[in-house]
């Protein structure tokens, strides 16, 4: 099995370093350029004949920029992104797992959950993948015991091909906050990618402003959303979508 990276960034390099460790064979390349000259590391655009050879094509955030670049990632089969190694090596069950996104409050939610979870005692051991010291591809495997926040942001939503998480919040949308697509389209298909795999074992907490901003049919989700009533200030709202979900997850590491 050959794998060839797309993206020479912090998610591009912890996954080259992933994979090196299960010593698969990965090569890795760059549109930008580079004088210092590294093995397995190709800059200035990406070889043809690597990404030919390989048998996976692994995209990193920040490669794709427009609807054409996502509609040609969609055609390729071999293409897949951070997240699906993380399902295929890490072990981690859904149920055990908490996606944070929005346009605002994604850092302020996993951080105000994890110190109140943590209080809770349910979990031997808590990460919090903040996109700084952890990405998909560096986070260790799960152990018995073990409980996953992820802020996961809209340029991985979209890129990933399926979404595995028991627990999902959804703390806003604006569209002034998309920073790196040419079109607004985009940016709302990306975040409405939390919705994806959604199943009856799965559920999502959301604001009913954020609902309505996104315009997502309740009858598609019956009995997988959990509304919440909007408060006045940004500190109210984020502990009501925190407190709603702790109690789900209470409720659900009891039985």
């Amino acid at each position: 099995m050959k794998y060839h990276i797309i993206g020479i960034n912090k998610v591009g390099i912890n996954t080259y370093n992933f994979l090196k460790k299960k010593k698969i064979i990965v090569t890795i390349s760059d549109i930008k350029n580079n004088k210092n000259k590294k093995k397995d590391f190709y800059y200035s655009g990406h070889p043809k004949k690597l990404i030919n050879q390989s048998n996976k094509l692994i995209y990193c955030t920040g490669v794709i920029k427009s609807e054409y670049d996502y509609n040609k990632y969609l055609s390729k089969n071999k293409a897949i992104s951070e997240l699906e190694l993380f399902y295929k090596f890490k072990n981690w069950p859904k149920k055990n797992i908490l996606f944070v996104t929005g346009s605002r409050g994604k850092s302020s939610i996993c951080n105000l959950i994890l110190k109140k979870l943590r209080k809770l005692r349910l979990f031997k051991k808590i990460f919090y993948l903040d996109r700084k010291r952890y990405t998909f591809s560096n986070i260790p495997e799960y152990k018995k015991g073990y409980f996953l926040i992820a802020e996961v942001d809209y340029q991985t939503l979209l890129i990933g091909k399926c979404i595995k998480a028991k627990y999902r919040i959804f703390t806003s949308y604006f569209k002034n906050e998309n920073k790196a697509f040419k079109s607004e389209n985009l940016y709302l298909r990306a975040k409405l990618k939390i919705f994806h795999n959604l199943d009856k074992n799965s559920l999502i907490i959301i604001n009913k402003k954020t609902l309505k901003k996104i315009q997502v049919k309740l009858d598609k989700f019956t009995n997988r959303l959990l509304l919440v009533n909007n408060k006045r200030s940004i500190k109210d709202n984020n502990n009501i979508l925190c407190d709603t979900t702790l109690n789900q997850i209470k409720k659900n590491e009891k039985h």
